[in-house]
């Protein structure tokens, strides 16, 4: 298998087995398994426990890797797009998203 998820990659392989059921899931699946991790998260928090909200967050990086999965991209593919959004959308401009946010979102 290849490495190219980088520390990510276990994420990857961990999921392997649910392929199918993944890839059949809406995309209101990830959504909300993402509130519940972002809600698990502020729980850790405001008790203080900065590692247990750690470990949500990287609960929060394996669906947004198994949302691509979902996308129908591989790893290859993932890292490839990660790359490009950071280069060509972020990098020198996090300054100007956070405005956009701010500005759009009122966050």
């Amino acid at each position: 298998m290849t490495d190219e998820l980088g520390p990510f990659q276990g994420m990857w392989e961990a999921w392997d087995e649910a392929h199918d059921e993944i890839t059949r899931k809406p995309l209101s699946h990830f959504r909300r398994a993402a509130d519940i991790q972002f809600d698990e998260l502020e729980g850790h928090l405001a008790v203080g426990d900065r590692e247990a909200a750690a470990r949500e967050v990287a609960d929060i990086i394996s669906i947004a890797i198994n949302t691509m999965r979902w996308l129908g991209h591989t790893p290859e593919e993932i890292a490839e797009i990660a790359r490009s959004r950071a280069e060509h959308r972020m990098k020198g401009q996090a300054p100007v998203i956070l405005d956009k946010y701010m500005d759009q979102y009122g966050i």
